[in-house]
């Protein structure tokens, strides 16, 4: 019975574990696409504001007098619809740490409590506590009688002014996260493709070794697909399958190359024995003839 050689089997056994590798990257359920830096800020500042609303909406209005309550009444409304329109200013200069800002210096939006100023006719209290300081906390104005002044006027407290300031986080894009088995690296794809085409040169055409580029080609693939297939196992990112279908490519392919290599010696060797040429003395036995040498050549 013949068994099929090792090559016939290496080869699509690495062909195989390439295709699940490029099937399991092709896969969008892997790893979930997380949302930009900036979607997360937005999410967290609205989550801010809808418990804002929900503390704004559930105190006593009994201390209040009728305008006093109307206008908190609008002002919560207008808080409501900031938060949809879901404009925020963006902390340019403090990454990763929670800062007030009053006014976006790059967009102009300002932030919530002087978007409900600024709506509410005063600006000019936007303008000049932003002047002082853009990163001023709420908390902080308890001394500025003009601020102090329009949240009695609107109904609420200095403490719900503060309450419904919020810091804003460094927003800036995240690295980029590769989902596992999300594609082939550049490097691993080459070494395992070069070693699959050496492995089938040396498998096929060049299966007498008589071919030294082939023969050095595969050697070296081999190698080079062994190496990246061994530090691609167990990176981030990256599937096992990718790494294990690189190592048994380039295995295949040192194996073919050193077969070859050998065979190539074995055929040398032997046309050289064929070729040798043997010279031995020949005696006549009767003594009826001259004496004389045999010259034997083997092909």
């Amino acid at each position: 019975m013949r068994f099929p050689s090792v090559a016939t089997l290496a080869l699509p056994s690495v062909l195989i574990l390439s295709a699940v590798a490029a099937s399991s990257a092709a896969d969008p359920r892997v790893a979930p696409v997380e949302p930009a830096g900036r979607a997360r800020e937005i999410h967290r500042i609205q989550a801010h504001f809808d418990s804002v609303l929900t503390e704004l909406g559930s105190a006593d209005p009994s201390r209040l007098t009728a305008p006093q309550r109307a206008r908190r009444t609008s002002l919560v409304e207008t808080l409501r619809a900031y938060r949809d329109g879901a404009e925020f200013p963006h902390n340019y200069d403090f990454p990763g740490e929670a800062v007030p800002y009053f006014v976006d210096r790059g967009t102009g939006v300002v932030c919530a409590v002087g978007h409900l100023l600024a709506t509410s006719g005063r600006r000019d209290i936007v303008e000049r506590v932003a002047a002082m300081d853009n990163n001023i906390w709420v908390a902080q104005l308890a001394r500025d009688t003009a601020f102090v002044s329009w949240i009695d006027f609107h109904g609420i407290t200095l403490a719900e002014a503060a309450r419904i300031q919020v810091p804003y986080m460094g927003d800036m894009e995240p690295a980029p996260r590769v989902a596992r088995n999300d594609a082939f690296p550049t490097g691993t794809g080459l070494a395992l493709g070069t070693a699959l085409i050496a492995s089938y040169w040396n498998a096929r055409p060049n299966a007498a070794g008589t071919s030294r580029v082939a023969n050095v080609l595969g050697a070296v693939a081999g190698a080079a697909s062994m190496a990246t297939g061994a530090t691609t196992i167990g990176g981030d990112g990256i599937s096992p399958a990718v790494g294990a279908a690189s190592i048994v490519a380039g295995a295949a392919s040192a194996w073919l190359s050193t077969r070859n290599v050998m065979r190539y010696r074995r055929l040398a060797e032997e046309k050289r024995d064929a070729a040798r040429a043997s010279v031995a003395p020949m005696m006549p036995i009767d003594g009826s003839s001259g004496a004389g040498v045999v010259v034997t050549l083997r092909f």
